[in-house]
């Protein structure tokens, strides 16, 4: 290779014509080098890609291509640039033949633009970081939300995304810094205490956020399902926050619960693992009712209801004998908790009028009370 630069030197005799040239060669090299990795790309992985189910993979190897492209030909512009250097490796004379040596502003505008292509590069650099990081959590949002039906898209993986984020451009930046010979070991120092600071000044907004991280991860509810919380409060996930939890009780209220106040009490989650709910319903009958006849009727007016899991057969029990009456409960599944209301209401009202019908008594509280001697009453 130097043997062949050297025969083109002597055939032309013109140091700046000869500069020019492998500049331009390196930059052409560049071009088809990147040409061939896309080609490879394409034509070797891409096949394959679009293959599986998720459209993730070829978002992925789409960023991949242009990514390669972009940096190897602005890396072949960097090193085309350096050509003009008296350290470049392709040098054959005397420095004294350099354009550089010649024109000496040219010294200055190479320096300036090896550092306009190093940033352009690191730019390049940090975009492609951002759609990776962002293919790479929709991938994985996708893989969690197949797997368990969680939804975590519209809560933890916004979050991590922007500190992913965050975290890239303070990368770059300390890495352009370096660059130009920046001490960042103050910035550095002076962060750390900052953060310090700001860290003892906000303790309970802290204490929230490390509770609503914990909330993200662990999952024990996701937006849109009932929860039962704190005091036997019942409501409708519609937020979960870094600093609160936003909940839509039966009232029409929202209520916004802190994160630490979430994490510290225990929550039942009654959509979780399916929607599937219990629906109890309590009555009397009177003593001396036939309780056989009861458990038919009770048991045609489930068969007939529309709303009630059929796998799952009704339980009917004698649960008490009270002063007057006999306590029984009748229990049963429906298949979605925001049903089971108004399935209860309906259920009892069609109890009370099969009772009435059938003719079974469902009595009132009374007492009877037996005169043992009526003479001492005079």
């Amino acid at each position: 290779m130097i043997n062949l630069l050297k025969h083109y030197y002597e055939l032309i005799q013109n140091p700046i014509l000869y500069q020019l040239t492998i500049a331009a060669l390196i930059v052409l090299c560049g071009f088809l080098i990147a040409k061939i990795f896309s080609l490879l790309l394409k034509k070797i992985i891409q096949p394959y890609v679009k293959k599986t189910e998720t459209h993730q993979d070829d978002k992925l190897i789409s960023v991949l291509q242009k990514t390669i492209f972009r940096v190897t030909v602005i890396g072949a512009f960097y090193f085309a640039s350096e050509i003009f250097g008296s350290s470049s490796l392709f040098l054959i004379g005397t420095e004294s033949d350099l354009l550089t040596t010649r024109f000496s502003y040219l010294d200055e505008i190479n320096l300036a633009v090896s550092y306009i292509l190093y940033i352009i590069l690191i730019v390049v650099l940090m975009i492609s970081a951002f759609k990776i990081v962002t293919i790479g959590f929709d991938w994985y949002a996708e893989s969690v939300n197949a797997g368990d039906n969680r939804n975590l898209s519209g809560s933890l993986f916004p979050l991590l995304k922007k500190i992913s984020k965050v975290l890239i451009v303070i990368l770059a930046v300390v890495i352009v810094l370096s660059k130009f010979d920046v001490n960042i070991s103050g910035l550095i120092v002076s962060l750390g205490v900052g953060s310090l600071a700001i860290a003892l000044a906000a303790q309970e907004t802290l204490s929230n956020m490390i509770a609503g991280f914990t909330i993200m991860i662990d999952r024990p509810f996701r937006i849109g399902d009932r929860i039962r919380f704190s005091q036997n409060q019942v409501g409708d996930v519609v937020e979960i926050g870094i600093r609160t939890t936003k909940i839509l009780d039966f009232d029409n209220n929202l209520v916004i619960v802190p994160n630490n106040e979430i994490v510290k009490t225990i929550i039942v989650n009654l959509t979780y693992p399916n929607t599937s709910t219990r629906v109890v319903i309590d009555f009397m009958v009177a003593y001396g009712t036939d309780l056989k006849k009861v458990k038919y009727v009770l048991t045609e007016l489930w068969q007939q209801e529309e709303n009630i899991e059929k796998d799952k057969s009704p339980e009917i029990s004698l649960i008490n004998f009270n002063d007057s009456s006999l306590g029984m409960r009748m229990t049963f599944f429906t298949g979605s908790y925001k049903q089971a209301w108004d399935l209860q209401t309906r259920m009892r009202e069609k109890i009370y009028q099969a009772f009435a019908k059938e003719g079974i008594e469902m009595p009132f509280p009374q007492r009877v009370i037996q005169i043992v001697n009526p003479g001492t009453l005079k």
